[in-house]
């Protein structure tokens, strides 16, 4: 199966997009040049396969395109218990080496949604690793299943203790608040006017909401007024 896969992918290689990708998206991994939408339609197909186990179990992770696939197929999965997907996604985790590789992948995992306490405990020790890129995987969790009226006092607790001064474990902290901002505006910016997070990770969130339509300008406002000089 996997080198029918491989010789799928390597069809579906478009030269422009490869070079776009390898452009933004730093990883060791060969960029084959596959979009999204054609990794996600052969995903929905290998979830259906009856031999979807066999595949998940003997997987290839040669190109940043295999790891996506691989993913994405884990996301189609709809009646598995939470324990497998678990055991399916963990090794993934950490060969991820790039910011495409954790926005991606984590936030097709829609089933997680299915079960919001193990997800959160299972991924906890997340929150201190020393991983760059397993830290982000953390924190883009907290945005994408998080950001909920039952859970949105834990989740920017979670934030807050997040170690920073990783570029892109930042970044994901940073977007994860300015996702805060614009859905819970007040909790969110108590937190922030606690000077808990760098010049970088505070900045960097009040910019990303700014940005939002769904923000009023008078907030917009009173956010740009709170930017660390």
């Amino acid at each position: 199966m996997n080198k029918i896969i491989d010789r799928k992918l390597r069809n579906l290689a478009d030269s422009e997009y490869k070079t776009f990708n390898q452009r933004i998206i730093p990883t060791r991994y060969e960029v084959i040049g596959v979009r999204i939408p054609a990794l996600k339609k052969i995903a929905k197909e290998l979830a259906a396969n009856p031999d979807v186990e066999k595949y998940l179990e003997n997987a290839e992770y040669t190109t940043y395109e295999h790891i996506l696939l691989y993913g994405l197929t884990v996301g189609q999965l709809k009646r598995v218990p939470v324990g497998t997907l678990f055991c399916y996604l963990d090794p993934l985790i950490y060969k991820f080496d790039n910011w495409a590789h954790v926005d991606t992948i984590i936030s097709s995992i829609k089933v997680f949604r299915k079960y919001p306490v193990e997800v959160l405990n299972h991924y906890l020790p997340l929150k201190a690793h020393e991983g760059e890129f397993t830290k982000r995987v953390f924190a883009i969790l907290l945005m994408d299943y998080y950001m909920t009226d039952d859970y949105i006092d834990t989740t920017l607790i979670h934030l807050s203790e997040i170690p920073q001064g990783q570029y892109y474990v930042d970044m994901a902290i940073a977007w994860a608040l300015s996702y805060g901002l614009i859905k819970y505006y007040d909790k969110t910016v108590s937190l922030l006017n606690q000077n808990t997070f760098s010049k970088f990770v505070h900045n960097k969130a009040i910019q990303k909401a700014r940005e939002s339509y769904r923000i009023p300008p008078e907030l917009k406002e009173e956010l740009n007024r709170m930017k660390m000089k």
